[in-house]
């Protein structure tokens, strides 16, 4: 009878170890489902504005953190920095997520955003807009806007084999690494140009009215301009304006085409050169933008370190020529 007694003592110790064991392992580590100890993990993210091209960088990184198994809480700052800074201290402090994937819309001041992520633990990333002080940013994808701009530069250089072009540029934004490097790309590459003179340059912080009106002056007052760099689509609709406006919105082989490349792939560019009016478009490659972000969440929410820390994404030139090859794989012509 004890050695029943004993036998049954063992038995009883060795359930209540399975048991402990299976809660243990219920409980601990990160699933491919995204969640840790039974929590569904997420993602904040805030962007500076809402236009076509982060519409679909926003789907880029839902269709990621779906696939991963996270949730996501979106917030938009309407392109003010104190808003954003405001937008992404709730996001950690009080809606506790467990990373932070930021379009910046002052890359200078959204560090204090990045130094509070870090405080806290929470994986901090910027995607398209790059971020100037990288100390506390965990991981950063943008596109490569130097060679953007040289791939803009390529086309005109091309155009100008047959016709001199006297340029006008449009500059985007100044607190903006992407405008500063399509500009700076763009020059360094046409400089000494036989073919190729930059007449006018016209400061639009990225703001529409400000395109339509600067296009608007300076079609006045140099009617011999025959080619505009447009440093996005986003201002394309505001430069067509114009142009129609001063009866020079005319498709390729009329005598007053004007000669147009800009930079994002959109919708508005991919019509643009469906209907002939633009000549090129060098499109951001925004599905790698949310694929890699949420990429690098998972790493760093595992507690391994995010290498390499900022990747450049380099554009696909869409032009006349490879058009029906090429669309395909442009965002805002598959839009």
């Amino acid at each position: 009878m004890k050695t029943l007694g004993v036998a049954r003592c063992l038995a009883a110790v060795a359930a209540a170890s399975l048991m402990l064991t299976a809660c243990g392992s219920a409980g601990n580590g990160s699933g491919s489902d995204g969640s840790a100890a039974g929590k569904k993990r997420t993602i904040g993210v805030s962007f500076d504005l809402l236009n076509a091209i982060r519409q679909a960088e926003k789907a880029s990184i839902q269709r990621a953190a779906d696939a991963a198994g996270y949730s996501v809480i979106f917030n938009v700052a309407d392109q003010d920095v104190q808003k954003q800074a405001s937008q992404i201290q709730d996001l950690i402090q009080t809606k506790k997520v467990d990373a932070v994937i930021v379009i910046a819309q002052d890359g200078q001041q959204i560090a204090a955003s990045a130094s509070l992520a870090k405080a806290h633990n929470v994986p901090f990333l910027a995607i398209d807009r790059a971020v100037a002080d990288q100390q506390n940013v965990t991981f950063q994808i943008t596109g490569d806007p130097v060679e953007d701009g040289k791939a803009v530069a390529a086309e005109f250089i091309a155009a100008a084999g047959t016709t001199p072009l006297r340029v006008l540029e449009l500059v985007g934004g100044l607190t903006d690494q992407n405008a500063i490097g399509r500009r700076d790309g763009f020059n360094a590459a046409v400089a000494g140009q036989p073919n190729i003179t930059v007449v006018s340059q016209v400061p639009t912080d990225w703001n529409p009215a400000q395109a339509l009106d600067g296009t608007s002056n300076a079609l006045q007052k140099d009617p011999t301009i025959n080619a505009i760099y447009v440093p996005s689509d986003f201002l394309l609709p505001s430069v067509q304006s114009a142009l129609t406006a001063a009866g020079r919105l005319a498709p390729i082989g009329d005598p007053k085409h004007v000669f147009m490349v800009t930079i994002d792939g959109d919708q508005n560019g991919c019509k643009a050169i469906q209907a002939r009016t633009l000549d090129a478009d060098i499109a951001t490659p925004v599905e790698e933008f949310g694929k890699q972000a949420v990429a690098a969440v998972t790493t760093a929410v595992s507690g391994q370190p995010v290498a390499p820390k900022s990747v450049q994404a380099k554009g696909l030139t869409l032009n006349q020529a490879n058009y029906a090859t090429t669309s395909s794989q442009v965002w805002g012509c598959a839009a």
